[in-house]
C-alpha cells in the first residue's frame, strides 16, 4: 500500500515556496481548492484564514463521487464541478455541497485499474447511502470514498466533537451539578434521563455522551465547558477550523437537527482520527453497556445502566472475520438518515476508519458498512 509522504505546505501569510500564490477568493469548501492524493492546502485571503497540511491523513480525489481508490496515483485528473442544491430552507454560500460531480472514467481497485467498457472487470460493489468512506490510520490508504466532501447532516456522531472537546478542555473528575439550562426538550431525542439537581462526574457524563448517545448528556457538558450550549458550538466550529474541516458548522453538541448543522464525511474523519488519539476515547466506544450510580438533588442515589447504540456490539449484525471493530459512534434523525462512524483493525492489527452518512434505515447501513469493511487488504 502507497503511503502519503510529507509535501510542500503553501502557507498564506509567508512566501516560503517560489510561485506559490494564495488564492483571492473566500474558500468555502474543498470544492474551492486543489486536492490531490499526497496533500491537501486551504490558503484564503479573508481574516478567517486556512493553512492546512494533511501529512498524516487519507485525502481523496475530489473530481469522483463514488470509486475505489486503494492504489491512486501521485496525480488527480481534474474533472468539471457543478454545484449542487443546498440543504435547508435558506440557499447561502456556505451551504455548497459537491455532489454532481463528475465521475472519472476508470474505476480504480487493489488490483489495478479497470476500463469500464471492458466487460471482463471484476464489478466495484458500492454504496447506497448518501455517503461515506474508508481510509487506512496506519497505512493512510484512501481505500474508497463515495461523496466524502458533499455537506450532509450528521445526527448524534456530532458527539465525537463534543468527546474531543471534553477529553481537551475539561476534567473527569469534576462534578456537574444538572441544571435547567442543560435540559432537552426535542420530541424524540435521546435522553440518559437526567433532570434538575442531579450531580455527575464529567466521566460519568462522557460515556453517557458516547455509549447511550445521551442528548442531555451532551448538553451538560457543553454548558459546563463552554457556559451555554451556543458557547459551546462556538468552540466546536472553532476546534473543526483547527483539524483543517471546510465544510463542517455545528450549532449544536448533539447533533439534533438544524438546517445550520451539517458537515462532511471526510471531515467527520478529521474529527475522529483526532479523537483516536486519546486512550479515554478508544476506551468508552468500545464498550457495549455502562453501570453508574449518581446523586439526585434530594441527595438519593440514582443507579442507571446504558446500552449502546452501536448495533454491533449488540450482536444484532455481524462484520466480517477479517476485521475487528474497535468502536464508533452512530446516528439517526429524519433528516440525516442512519449514519455510524467506526474504528477498526486488520489481522495484522492495522487501524482504519469507516464512515457511512444518510442510510435509509439500520439494515442498509450495517450491510453497507460491511460492503466497505470488506474493502479492507486481506
Amino acid at each position: 500500500m502507497k503511503r502519503i509522504k510529507v509535501g510542500a505546505v503553501c502557507l498564506l501569510s509567508l512566501s516560503l515556496l517560489t510561485g506559490c500564490t494564495p488564492s483571492t477568493t473566500l474558500i468555502k469548501s474543498y470544492t474551492d481548492t486543489a486536492l490531490s492524493s499526497k496533500s491537501l492546502i486551504i490558503n484564503t485571503a479573508s481574516e478567517d484564514d486556512y493553512t492546512f497540511f494533511a501529512e498524516k491523513l487519507a485525502v481523496f480525489p475530489k473530481n469522483t463521487s463514488a470509486v475505489s481508490v486503494s492504489e491512486s496515483t501521485d496525480e488527480t485528473d481534474e474533472t468539471e464541478e457543478t454545484e449542487s442544491d443546498t440543504f435547508g430552507s435558506d440557499e447561502t454560500d456556505t451551504e455548497e455541497t459537491l455532489s454532481g460531480q463528475e465521475e472519472s472514467d476508470s474505476e480504480e481497485t487493489e488490483a489495478g485499474t479497470y476500463d469500464e467498457t471492458d466487460e471482463t472487470a471484476p464489478v466495484e460493489e458500492g454504496i447506497d447511502a448518501k455517503t461515506g468512506l474508508i481510509a487506512g490510520k496506519d497505512t493512510l490508504s484512501n481505500i474508497y470514498g463515495k461523496n466524502v466532501y458533499d455537506r450532509v447532516y450528521p445526527a448524534s456522531v456530532t458527539k465525537i466533537m463534543t468527546a474531543l472537546l471534553t477529553m481537551e478542555k475539561a476534567d473527569f473528575n469534576d462534578t456537574v451539578v444538572f441544571t435547567e439550562d442543560m435540559v432537552v426538550t426535542d420530541y424524540g431525542a435521546k435522553l440518559c434521563g437526567f433532570e434538575v439537581g442531579d450531580q455527575l462526574t464529567v466521566e460519568q457524563l462522557f460515556y453517557g455522551l458516547l455509549v447511550y448517545s445521551g442528548n442531555d448528556a451532551a448538553n451538560a457538558l457543553a454548558v459546563h465547558i463552554a457556559g451555554s450550549v451556543e458557547a459551546f458550538a462556538d468552540m466546536m466550529n472553532a476546534e473543526a477550523k483547527k483539524l483543517g474541516c471546510v465544510d463542517t458548522h455545528f450549532v449544536n453538541p448533539s447533533g439534533l437537527h438544524d438546517n445550520d448543522h451539517y458537515t462532511s464525511a471526510y471531515d467527520l474523519y478529521l474529527i475522529f482520527d483526532k479523537c483516536l488519539e486519546y486512550e479515554i476515547f478508544q476506551e468508552v466506544i468500545r464498550q457495549n453497556s455502562y453501570s453508574l450510580s449518581y446523586r439526585d438533588a434530594a441527595g438519593g442515589t440514582v443507579d442507571a445502566v446504558y446500552n449502546t447504540t452501536n448495533q454491533y456490539f449488540l450482536d444484532y449484525y455481524d462484520y466480517p472475520e477479517s476485521v475487528r471493530v474497535l468502536g464508533g459512534k452512530t446516528g439517526t434523525t429524519d433528516e440525516a438518515g442512519c449514519c455510524l462512524i467506526l474504528y477498526e483493525v486488520d489481522k495484522k492489527n492495522q487501524g482504519y476508519i469507516s464512515v457511512i452518512l444518510g442510510a435509509s434505515d439500520s439494515d442498509e447501513l450495517y450491510s453497507e458498512m460491511n460492503i466497505l469493511l470488506n474493502k479492507i487488504p486481506k
